[in-house]
């Protein structure tokens, strides 16, 4: 949940009609059945009009290893454009309950996506674009992360050069309730607050009429729709469950005397993961601090990193796109000299995306195919 947002028409009752001349086609549209947070959208055409219905197989993303029992360096800026914002995604981590992965589309299409199984975080490293949705427009830049609620129809139009890292999620992913008040209101202290999200600019759909193909991912097959007219034909909506934008230039890291352990830099959460990010932020002020993380083992979960600028002070080998996956039962932290250095910086001007999860991450074959072969040797060289 964000905040409660309304546009266009809506009846002044729920599940009622102004007129019997143009009857709207309320739909509620919710997470986690009947006790998730939800909107209500007006149809001007019914929802389910489907002309047909056929099936696709998704290329095998078959796993390269089961277990993995090495820390990770996975060379992303290795990965070359391919594909379209469907089919050119590339899964690199999974679990039961999560998807790792990137996209670098090649050229745009004109067909709609829709995901039935899983929450969808991106974070745009490079480029920028528009997402066309049912609840309106949303346009990304460079810094944003994009959310969209599993079971959104939508149109993803690419830049030329964009680079984005995506989070799939069968868990609902919201906001850390931490974060929140008893009101569902964030706190004063947060990184972020409700007026740093940026929520879809809704218009009416004049032309509603034509030829929709609609993608629907089932994990590994896709459904594939046929409509005569256009899914994204609201009247109007209202609630709480909506595609938004929120730019990580808006956060506000959170910083101390002592440095800051992972948690205190969380954006986003679920049951069994939560999404950060290592922002530009001024360092630690204990006039003998050391200014950047201290080792630690990963009892319960695998840490993965994304960089995406910056000067990541604790990694060398390290490049804008890399990926680094650190597992629980081993330990890691700064490479040799790293501690040493860092003494007496002030800031950093990192960005980085964490994800730390507490079911263990497996290898895709792409990802092995892009992994580094040296990172163990890091720590003795």
């Amino acid at each position: 949940m964000v905040y409660y947002v309304r546009k266009g028409k809506v009846p002044e009752f729920r599940h009622t009609y102004d007129s019997r001349d143009s009857i709207l086609k309320e739909e509620l549209f919710g997470e986690e059945s009947f006790d998730g947070p939800y909107s209500l959208l007006y149809h001007r055409t019914e929802p389910t009009r489907v002309v047909s219905i056929g099936g696709e197989r998704k290329p095998e993303g078959a796993m390269g290893l089961t277990e993995n029992r090495l820390h990770r360096h996975i060379k992303g800026f290795d990965l070359k454009p391919s594909g379209n914002y469907i089919n050119g995604r590339v899964d690199l981590l999974v679990n039961s309950k999560l998807k790792i992965g990137m996209l670098k589309p090649e050229h745009n299409t004109g067909n709609l996506f829709r995901n039935a199984y899983y929450d969808e975080i991106f974070f745009i490293h490079e480029g920028s674009g528009k997402v066309t949705t049912p609840f309106g427009t949303l346009h990304y830049r460079k810094g944003d992360y994009l959310y969209i609620p599993k079971g959104t129809t939508y149109h993803m139009e690419n830049g030329k050069k964009d680079a984005i890292l995506y989070v799939l999620s069968r868990e609902r992913i919201s906001l850390p309730k931490r974060y929140l008040n008893v009101y569902g209101q964030l706190k004063e202290g947060t990184p972020f607050y409700s007026r740093d999200f940026v929520i879809p600019e809704f218009s009416e759909t004049e032309k509603l009429d034509g030829d929709f193909t609609v993608y629907v991912e089932y994990d590994n097959e896709y459904m594939i729709e046929k409509r005569d007219r256009t899914p994204f034909d609201l009247a109007g909506w209202d609630g709480y469950l909506y595609p938004f934008t929120i730019n990580v230039e808006k956060m506000a890291p959170i910083v101390g005397k002592l440095h800051q352990p992972p948690p205190v830099h969380e954006n986003f959460s679920a049951q069994s993961f939560m999404i950060g990010a290592f922002l530009p932020r001024k360092f630690d002020f204990h006039p003998r601090s050391i200014p950047i993380s201290y080792y630690h083992s990963n009892v319960d979960t695998d840490e993965f990193l994304f960089y995406s600028s910056g000067n990541f002070m604790s990694r060398k080998g390290i490049s804008p796109e890399s990926m680094t996956l650190h597992i629980r039962g081993l330990i890691h932290g700064p490479q040799p000299g790293a501690v040493e250095n860092a003494i007496g910086k002030e800031s950093t001007d990192e960005v980085a995306i964490m994800v730390e999860a507490y079911e263990p991450l497996k290898l895709t074959s792409a990802a092995i195919r892009l992994d580094d072969p040296g990172y163990m040797k890091s720590w003795v060289s």
